[in-house]
């Protein structure tokens, strides 16, 4: 069967340029669609997407459109892709393009459907707290995330992981649990299971102000806001009318009997990191960034900013 099989692979970032390096050594891959070059620092150079290098270093045919249109089709006919194999494409395939394949579309998505369909399921898992997510490969339909699930991989959340941290597990496990999947459902072993639409949640795309800290929030909401968005936006705040970014905080166990106002620095402490007050309780910051400065420590930034005792974010 792998030998019959002709992939065609929509992706875009490091999870799938993981995938696609894995499918080349197990199938063959015969197209590769991936999003435009973009415009990047303060010089703005083009970058392409780390698929993009990936297929440029095998030799494989590279498409990088700006919308989806039916010229995508014909190329899948000209290169005879009996089967579409999408990770994080970044856009939305049309039904025609879905159902072309022999053996349809696959998509790998990034939590247990049917919870958490849509564009942002790894920060959503980590805004609601969860303590467990995954990753599901499912066929794809007309509705986004609804297609007939092929399998299951979850993956356990401590309470310090971050979307940084589970992204790693995704890029690490991710493409072995895909080839697999895809082998499974090629030969039958694995009968595709419909989702009970009744269980289904949704979550939508992050917008940069998503992550600005609301320090009236409880200490729980504020923390996993922080973890949720520390690959992007950033969960942000401010010091002295600077920028300051939080990529790394936790509940903290520093116990004060004084009402502080929230946003307030109310303890720096070597394993505590800054303690700050929020709505209701205490977070630690460990990890962090002022504006024009690099990412640092707790230690270091507060060896660096001596006055920072008192100091009211936001």
């Amino acid at each position: 069967m792998k030998n019959r099989v002709r992939i065609g692979f929509f992706g875009s970032p490091e999870l799938a340029a993981a995938c696609l390096l894995r499918l080349l050594n197990d199938f063959q891959v015969v197209l590769v669609v991936t999003q435009p070059d973009r415009e990047v620092g303060r010089g703005r150079k083009l970058r392409e997407t780390p698929v993009s290098g990936v297929a440029k270093t095998a030799h494989i045919r590279i498409l990088k459109p700006l919308t989806i249109d039916h010229g995508i089709l014909y190329v899948c006919e000209e290169q005879e892709v009996n089967l579409i194999v999408v990770v994080a494409f970044g856009m939305i395939l049309p039904e025609y393009l879905i159902h072309f394949p022999q053996y349809g579309a696959l998509n790998l998505h990034a939590s247990l459907l049917p919870k958490y369909r849509g564009a942002s399921p790894i920060e959503s898992s980590l805004l609601e707290g969860n303590r467990i997510t995954g990753m599901t490969v499912q066929i794809m339909e007309r509705r986004m995330d609804a297609g007939d699930i092929i399998a299951h991989m979850q993956v356990p959340i401590t309470p310090e992981v971050t979307a940084e941290d589970l992204m790693d597990i995704f890029i690490l496990q991710g493409p072995g649990f895909l080839t697999l999947s895809i082998d499974d459902y090629l030969s039958g072993r694995e009968k595709p299971k419909k989702q009970d639409d009744r269980e289904a949640t949704y979550c939508s795309k992050i917008s940069k102000e998503d992550g600005r800290i609301n320090w009236h929030e409880d200490a729980g909401t504020v923390v996993n806001k922080i973890r949720a968005f520390n690959l992007w936006p950033v969960a942000f705040t401010s010091l002295e009318g600077k920028l300051l970014r939080v990529f790394r905080a936790h509940l903290s166990e520093f116990k004060d009997e004084e009402e502080h106002e929230p946003g307030r620095i109310v303890k720096l402490d070597r394993s505590e990191g800054i303690v700050v007050q929020t709505g209701n309780g205490l977070i630690g910051i460990t990890d962090l960034q002022l504006e024009n400065k690099r990412r640092m420590n707790h230690e270091v930034f507060i060896n660096g900013y001596r006055s920072l005792l008192g100091k009211i974010l936001g």
